[in-house]
């Protein structure tokens, strides 16, 4: 009786464990680009625009001028930021989306980050959905 019992047991608990590993993924897998966008939000945060610049990726096309323009503090378009928190992550293409909703803004701001080099950039896709 015994075996029988461990022998159903087997196809049940190798399905909760695939079932675990692909959530465990789901949730995870975009970890390290969440984590460069917070590294990102931290040095704005504490007002070091310089090294955040460095993390969204310095090029000819969106000079250090025009970032600050951007998310160089209370004046900036996006203003101060105080409260933020990663509402979403998603694949697309060679790039992860990740949505942010800032304290004092009323829509999420989506990020793009290169999966090559870890760069940022403004998403050209918008929606949470």
């Amino acid at each position: 009786m015994a075996v029988k019992k461990a022998w159903f047991n087997l196809p049940v608990i190798s399905a909760l464990s695939v079932m675990l590993i692909i959530l465990l993924v789901y949730k995870f897998g975009n970890f390290r680009q969440e984590h460069v966008v917070k590294q990102f939000i931290h040095e704005l945060q504490t007002g070091n625009y310089q090294k955040a610049y460095q993390i969204w990726g310095p090029s000819e096309s969106y000079p250090f001028k025009e970032f600050m323009r951007d998310w160089g503090g209370a004046s900036s378009y996006y203003g101060q930021i105080r409260g933020y928190r990663i509402l979403d992550s998603k694949t697309h293409g060679n790039g992860i989306i990740v949505y942010v909703e800032f304290d004092h803004l009323k829509q999420p701001v989506a990020i793009w980050v290169d999966l090559k080099n870890l760069t940022l950039a403004f998403s050209p896709f918008k929606d949470l959905k």
